[in-house]
């Protein structure tokens, strides 16, 4: 296994804390929560609220602290980044995935996107190259990595067996599971879950999360306070629609099943 191969496991060395939470759940359980996602309670937003409140207070300091000077090294950075033209995009999308495979934070990045290209656009070259990323994680796992990441988690083998019959709602509802995304692309690539049903779920799964923090990004560059915030509430309110919305098409498909 190539050294680079190895960054990318390595960095995810937290599952071992991950994985051990599922001593205690059965095999029949575990099954429920993949092939029934609305049979257990829907995924929490503790993630998402905690990097929200991060991010509002951020605003809130290069707005009303000595921090500001930072704000206006931010802008004049955005306005470097646009002066690329038509090549900002194609950097900034494989720059997310690049970053992404590695482990860093996509919410962080679309956030970033935001600020550089506005809600759609920052919000198709975000998800677009972390949809890249995950690809490259699961393609890995899936060709040459899954002896060691069965040896290394067991577990994480004997649960990803159970996404198969879940198709692209078990890949939609692991998604907003409050782990690493990391783990998630680890767990898929040893499922027999089918490549399209990967790249489809992963698509419609980073939408929740990617949508109100790109909106944040679009935010944080606004001169007013007042016009920030308006993007943070817009971007909360964004958040529980389409968290209230996933939980309610989750519990539809466990009552089509049952």
């Amino acid at each position: 296994m190539t050294e680079l191969k190895r960054n990318i496991f390595q960095n995810n060395r937290h599952c071992d804390n991950i994985i051990p939470l599922s001593k205690n759940r059965t095999d029949a359980d575990s099954k429920r929560l993949i092939e029934k996602p609305g049979s257990t309670s829907f995924p929490p937003l503790q993630k998402e609220v905690l990097f929200i409140l991060v991010l509002f207070f951020v605003i809130l300091a290069l707005h009303l602290s000595p921090l500001g000077q930072y704000r206006e090294s931010i802008l004049t950075f955005c306005e470097r980044i646009s002066g690329y033209g038509t090549l900002a995009p194609f950097l900034f999308t494989v720059s997310v995935a690049v970053l992404v495979t590695i482990g860093i934070p996509r919410l962080l990045l679309c956030t970033i996107g935001g600020m550089l290209f506005g809600l759609f656009q920052g919000l198709l070259y975000s998800v677009a190259g972390t949809i890249i990323a995950c690809f490259i994680v699961f393609s890995l796992v899936r060709g040459v990595g899954r002896n060691y990441i069965v040896t290394r988690y067991p577990k994480l083998d004997r649960f990803a067996k159970l996404v198969e019959r879940g198709g692209i709602p078990a890949v939609i509802l692991a998604r907003q599971i409050p782990i690493h995304g990391m783990v998630i692309n680890l767990m898929l690539g040893l499922s027999p879950v089918k490549r399209r049903d990967f790249l489809i779920g992963t698509a419609i799964g980073l939408l929740p999360q990617a949508i109100p923090f790109t909106l944040i990004g679009k935010g944080v560059k606004q001169e007013s306070i007042e016009t920030s915030f308006a993007y943070i509430v817009a971007a909360v309110v964004i958040l529980a629609v389409l968290w209230f919305w996933l939980k309610m098409w989750t519990e539809k498909k466990k009552a089509c099943r049952n």
